[in-house]
Order: C-alpha cells, then sequence, then structure tokens
C-alpha cells in the first residue's frame, strides 16, 4: 500500500534532483540531441515541400503543363489547349556550348540545357537577369546562366556558338522562375527564343528534346478535373499531364524520401543512444543507492520509490524532448542559409506541428523503453541489499508490470514509424537492420564476457581486476 501521494513523492524527487544532476546529464544529452535531430530533418522537409506546394503555378510554370519527348504538338492538339487558356510553349534539350573565336588555350565547350522559350512565357512568375530587365529575345540574342558564363569564360556582349549558328549574349540569367519544376539537367542553362532554337537547326528527326505546354486557365477553373480530362482523351498517346498541385514530382519525392531516410538514421541513432541512456540512469540510481535504502527503511513502499525516481526522470526527459524541440524548430532557417542555393527552394521559419509531434513522440517512446528496467530493478532490490556494496549483487529481474510497459512503449514506437512512412516496406528494413545490429552488439558484449572467463587468471593483480571486471555480475559489457 503505498504511503504516499503523488505530491509528496514530486516535493521528495525535486529536492534529490535538486542536490545532484550528475547521473541523468547523460539521459538529457542523448535524448536533446535524439529529438532535435529528428525535429529539425522533419520540420526541414515539411518546410521543402510545404514551399514547393505553395509555389506550384511559379515552378511548374503554369496551372497545367503537357509535356512530351522528342515530338511537338500538332496543329489540332496546340488550337484545342489553346482555348482552355493563355498557352505557353518552351523546348529543352542538351547541347554543346563553345565560346566564338576560341583559342587553343581557351576552355573547352560545355554541355548545357537549351532552352527555347516564346513570347508569353513565363505565364508565372519573373526571369530576372544579373543586369537589366527580361524582355523577348531576337532570334540571335541569348542568355546565359553564370555557372555557363564562368566555364566559358565569356559576358554580356560576348558570343557563344550552338550546332552552326552564333549567339550573342544579351544577359545573365539570376533567376529561373521554373527552375525546380524542369527537374535534373546535366549541365547550366541558356534560354533563347523559339525561333533562335531553330535557327541552330538542332532539331532534327531523332533528336533528343522535351517539348513542355503551359496553360494559365481562367480564375475559378477547376485545374484538376481538366487535367483529369486530357489524360482520359490523350491517354496512350504520350503526353504527361501535371498540374499546380504536383508541380515538382521529381523533387517532392526525392526531398521526402531522403527525409525519411535522414529520419530514420536519426531515429536508429537515438535508439542505439538508448543503450547509454540506461546505462546512465542505473549510474544515477547507483548513486541513489543510500538514499533509495533509507527511504525504504523509513517507510517507503517500492511504488514510493518508482513514482519519485519515474518523476525525476520525467521532469529531465520532458526537458530534454522540449529544448529538443524548440532547437529542431529554429535549425532548418540556419541550414537553408548555410547550403545557399544547394536547395531547390528557400523556405522561411515555420512552425510545422506533426514533425515536432513525432519527434517528440519518438523520444517519450525511446526513454519509457530505455529507463524502465534500471528503476525497476532498482525499486525491488531490498534495503538490505543497498546498503551493502554491489560484490556479488545480482541484477533483479524485470517484473510482468515493467515488461508490458515496455512492450507497449516498443510497440507504439514500430506503429508510430510505419504509419509516418510513406514506404512502410522500407521503414520495416531499417528496423529490422536497427535490431540485427542491436543484437550484434548483445552479442559481442556476451562473447567478451564469455572470453574473459575463459582466459583463466592472469598473474598481475591490476590485469586481473580488469579482466574479472569484464564478466562479474552487474558488469555492463
Amino acid at each position: 500500500m503505498s504511503t504516499l501521494g503523488w505530491a509528496q513523492s514530486w516535493r521528495i524527487a525535486r529536492r534529490d534532483l535538486a542536490s545532484g544532476f550528475r547521473g541523468l546529464r547523460l539521459l538529457f544529452i542523448c535524448l536533446f540531441l535524439g529529438v532535435a535531430t529528428l525535429a529539425a530533418i522533419g520540420s526541414l522537409t515539411s518546410a521543402i515541400t510545404g514551399e514547393i506546394q505553395e509555389r506550384g503555378q511559379t515552378i511548374l510554370g503554369g496551372d497545367l503543363q503537357i509535356e512530351m519527348t522528342q515530338r511537338e504538338l500538332g496543329p489540332g492538339e496546340r488550337a484545342e489547349l489553346e482555348t482552355l487558356g493563355q498557352f505557353s510553349e518552351t523546348i529543352r534539350l542538351r547541347a554543346m556550348a563553345q565560346r566564338v573565336g576560341a583559342t587553343d588555350d581557351a576552355p573547352p565547350a560545355v554541355l548545357t540545357e537549351l532552352k527555347g522559350v516564346d513570347n508569353p512565357y513565363p505565364l508565372y512568375g519573373k526571369l530576372t537577369l544579373k543586369e537589366g530587365r527580361y524582355a523577348p529575345l531576337p532570334p540571335d540574342r541569348i542568355l546565359i546562366g553564370e555557372a555557363l558564363a564562368t566555364r566559358l569564360e565569356v559576358s554580356t556582349g560576348d558570343q557563344i556558338r550552338y550546332g552552326t549558328q552564333d549567339y550573342t549574349i544579351a544577359g545573365i540569367i539570376a533567376d529561373e522562375p521554373d527552375r525546380v519544376g524542369e527537374g535534373f539537367t546535366l549541365g547550366p542553362v541558356a534560354i533563347v527564343s523559339m525561333e533562335g532554337l531553330r535557327r541552330s537547326e538542332l532539331i532534327q528527326p531523332g533528336s533528343l528534346f522535351d517539348a513542355k505546354y503551359r496553360i494559365r486557365l481562367p480564375a475559378g477553373a477547376d485545374f484538376a478535373a481538366v487535367r483529369e480530362d486530357l489524360e482520359a482523351r490523350y491517354d496512350g498517346q504520350g503526353w504527361d499531364v501535371d498540374d499546380r498541385s504536383n508541380a515538382a514530382p521529381g523533387t517532392d519525392r526525392f526531398i521526402n524520401r531522403m527525409g525519411q531516410f535522414l529520419s530514420l538514421i536519426g531515429l536508429t541513432a537515438l535508439i542505439i543512444a538508448g543503450i547509454g541512456v540506461s546505462n546512465g540512469v542505473s549510474s544515477y540510481l547507483a548513486l541513489r543507492r543510500k538514499t533509495i535504502a533509507t527511504l525504504k527503511i523509513v517507510g517507503a513502499t517500492s511504488a514510493d520509490i518508482a513514482r519519485m525516481y519515474l518523476l525525476q526522470m520525467g521532469a529531465v526527459s520532458a526537458a530534454a524532448i522540449a529544448l529538443g524541440l524548440i532547437v529542431g524548430m529554429l535549425l532548418p532557417p540556419v541550414i537553408v542559409a548555410l547550403a545557399g542555393n544547394v536547395l531547390p527552394v528557400t523556405p522561411g521559419l515555420r512552425i510545422y506541428p506533426l514533425p515536432l509531434f513525432i519527434a517528440a513522440v519518438y523520444g517519450a517512446f525511446v526513454a519509457v523503453i530505455f529507463t524502465l528496467p534500471p528503476l525497476s530493478r532498482a525499486k525491488f532490490e531490498p534495503a538490505a541489499a543497498l546498503l551493502r556494496t554491489d560484490v556479488g549483487a545480482r541484477r533483479a529481474r524485470l517484473d510482468k508490470r515493467t515488461w508490458a510497459l515496455i512492450g507497449a512503449a516498443t510497440l507504439g514506437l514500430l506503429a508510430l514509424i510505419l504509419l509516418s512512412a510513406e514506404e512502410p516496406l522500407f521503414s520495416a528494413s531499417v528496423i529490422g537492420a536497427t535490431a540485427v545490429v542491436l543484437a550484434l552488439l548483445w552479442a559481442l558484449g556476451f562473447a567478451v564476457k564469455w572470453a574473459a572467463r575463459k582466459a583463466g587468471r592472469p598473474a598481475s593483480p591490476l590485469l586481473r581486476m580488469a579482466v574479472t571486471n569484464l564478466y562479474r555480475p552487474g558488469a555492463q559489457t
């Protein structure tokens, strides 16, 4: 029968915790770092995908996009699409660019992404230049990316050659509004007019190019319904139809998968760190052996002991998780600033509750799984045994209730991992690999203890103590 209530237990636990924090620092640090990492990864992933969705029209280049490879729209198809709204056409292909008048020591030709655009381009956003303003280009003018200008060692006013034609550089591109929606590229970009692209004579039968047709629908139009209608009527004709809700599917998929992968790596590290959490809690309770024994002698029950130290560890875990969430929430803008142009978009500072909640629950589950075993052993150890030294002491077994709580927390952790994953099979494989790693670590510890026991007794007292400490009762090997 418990003699202390929750309020009394908390007063005693708070005073005991105030007397010394040593031993629980490892618990705090492991949970803080793990939760902060998971919260930062989840928040950054949500920020990038959210920014892509919010800027869907600009990234896609329209409300709708029809893409096809190695062919262009026929006159009838084009006329039908032009009735839906404002229409724009682009063609993109890979081509070699070379500086006109190059000498032997000049930079070699560079593989680029040559993009032809029409006058209405862009339907959304703005194509900005390092100097001046963008205007539709004459057939003999070209805009190039800063990377291409650097590699060819050219600037505005110089000439570069595509195919058999020379083009004068009209400006250096500062921002291409639909760059993220273009997907993976093999080289820097260069932009010409549609007439300028055909002037190069690079589009021939068998040429590899992608034609994209963007449509800006009237206000209030149902872009999803229009997309579904086009997909149904032109099924099997090589049309890839996208709308602004899925502006950059390749980038979005890559970011989500990378975020899931990094989250699983962070969670695996947090689980492995749980071993350190358990050892830290065990060390802390070992420092409190005399306190626990005194409390039991003056009448405290095992339930009282469990409640007091559970409150202590819960308070430390809650503080570590809360601080980890705050740091994880503030880290994405720092990562974005450090990454510069590496990320596809530049999201701002926002709070994303779902990844923060998932990170907090992960931390809570790991805390429960790895702090309950040492706490359970401490509460059931008799006062007389606590007052004796650790020599010859045997570790107490866990009671059924503790096993049930650990099992419930483990199942909850597994369920959360699988339910929150976009690819449950991949997540399950990572969980299985983590379990194998833990089993290998346990087997390695068992093998070390077995080898130390079979090694015999060395003549040197110092070496003998070192070896026997590997397999003594209660050893953390």
